[in-house]
Order: structure tokens, then sequence, then C-alpha cells
């Protein structure tokens, strides 16, 4: 018998530093099999090392993830297939700030196809290798400002910056939601968490105001250990074992307002994601 048959295996993506990799490191510490799912692979092997060194568990590997490729999605899908024979925890929560108009090689917005086509696209491909009668949890890092993410079906490659990232938090949102109704009875608990305000480079631009943006959310920062605690949380914690379909903040469950949703809207982000799978 293998021995990961025995191991609760857990992805992280983003995982090579800030909140993914203080995710990373709780899981470790907790005996798990850990994959840090990077796009930067020298940074990845950086932080497995780390996280080995401080945890002295071996079982943390490191495998090249770029969320902005639908192909490098299914590379990945296809290594974790052949080292790994299953799956109990998935944690989404690489994402991505900037102020530039780029688009991925599969022509979304930036914000669009890694916060959320990615993310959607990985869990999807994902969930045939999630263990049978286990613990299985998929767990989506969004944002509370999915508040301001309102949108419209036919501008989805036109919002920019802070409105696009609104947007994509919000469409994996609604995702989350959706998802969990769909595999409800499957054993595979689906919820989405919102960090806090992490001090982590996302939060900056590169640019002359970020001091403004430093002075202004100085207060509210956290550190990362605390702002990966919900997703440890939403992704470990016994009480929420047979929850699904929920939204975390600070640990405790959050209603999100009817107007945020709306069977349109998640009928709208279930069929972008199916017409994906389908193509594939």
């Amino acid at each position: 018998m293998r021995e990961e048959q025995l191991s609760t295996i857990a992805i992280i993506t983003g995982a090579n530093r800030g909140i993914g990799k203080a995710t990373a490191l709780a899981f470790a510490q907790r005996g798990m099999v850990v994959i840090l799912a990077c796009r930067n692979m020298e940074s990845a092997e950086r932080a497995r090392s780390e996280i080995i060194a401080q945890t002295h568990n071996k079982n943390v590997h490191a495998l090249h993830l770029d969320l902005a490729s639908r192909e490098s999605v299914e590379l990945f899908v296809r290594e974790f297939q052949a080292r790994f024979d299953h799956l109990n925890i998935l944690v989404n929560n690489a994402g991505i700030s900037t102020m530039a108009r780029t688009f991925t090689l599969d022509g979304y917005e930036s914000h669009i196809g890694t916060n959320f086509i990615g993310p959607a696209l990985l869990t999807t491909l994902l969930l045939p290798y999630f263990q049978p009668h286990a613990d299985n949890r998929v767990v989506n890092v969004v944002s509370n400002i999915y508040r301001i993410g309102l949108f419209r079906l036919e501008r989805m490659n036109m919002y920019r910056w802070f409105k696009a990232y609104a947007v994509s938090k919000y469409l994996l949102l609604l995702f989350t939601l959706e998802l969990a109704d769909r595999l409800s009875g499957r054993g595979i608990a689906v919820n989405a968490v919102h960090p806090g305000i992490v001090k982590t480079s996302i939060m900056y631009t590169g640019k002359w105001f970020d001091i403004i943006i430093k002075i202004i959310l100085s207060p509210f920062f956290i550190d990362v250990a605390e702002g990966a605690a919900t997703s440890v949380y939403a992704a470990t914690a016994e009480e929420v074992k047979n929850v699904s379909g929920q939204y975390f903040s600070d640990s405790k469950a959050r209603r999100v307002p009817r107007l945020y949703n709306r069977p349109k809207e998640r009928a709208i982000v279930w069929d972008i994601v199916q017409k994906i799978i389908d193509e594939i």
C-alpha cells in the first residue's frame, strides 16, 4: 500500500509565499502530504525546503501550476494523477492584482483568467480524485470586496484593476456556492473564505501612491499567519466537516446577501466553466 493512501493530501495554490505558504506550513505541521502548486518553481522549492525544515515533514512537494494557462492547469492535474492516488483538500489561494491591462494566453482579462477561470477549471478537473468516504474539502479564497464585483457578462474582459479584481473574486464566490449545491451529498464540502486585509505584496501597485494605501490600511493589516487562519479552519476544523456552501470570515460563517447570490448570476458562472470543460 502506498504511503499516500493512509494520508491526508492537500493542494495549496500560490503556496510559495504569503497566505498560501502559511496555509501549507499549517497543513505540514498537521502531518499532511502537502503539494505546493506554484508558478515560480524556484520560489516554490525554497518554500518547500523551509517548510520541511520547520516541520520535519518530508512529505512536502512542489509542482508547477500557472492558473493563467488552461494548458498548465491540465498538465498539473496529469502530474498530480501520476504521482498521487487521491486528494482530500484543495485550497485555491493563488491570485493576482495588477493595474496593467493584460490578458492570459487563453484570451481572458488577467484577473478573470487567473483568479476565477484557473481555480474553477482546476477544481472541476480534480473532482474525480477526491478520496471516497473521506473528509474532503475545497476552500476558495475570495475577498469581501466581492460586494463591488457586480458584473455584466459582455463586459467581463473589459474591467480593469480594482474593479476587475473584485469581479474575479465575486465570480469565484458564485462558483463556490453553485458547486457546493451541485456536489451536495457527494462527500466534498465546498466553501469560500475571506482572509482579511493581509500585509502581502498583492496589496501594492509598485506606484507612488502605495504610500497612501499603506497609510490608510496599516491599522487594519494582519500578518500572513492570521490571514491563513480562516483557510486552515475551513479545511480542517471538525465542526465544519460537513458544512458546505458557506462564506467564512474570521473563522465564522457570514451571510452572503441575496443581491450577491442570485440564481441568474450563478447560472452564468456555471455555464462559463462548463463551456471550457466541454472544450477539453
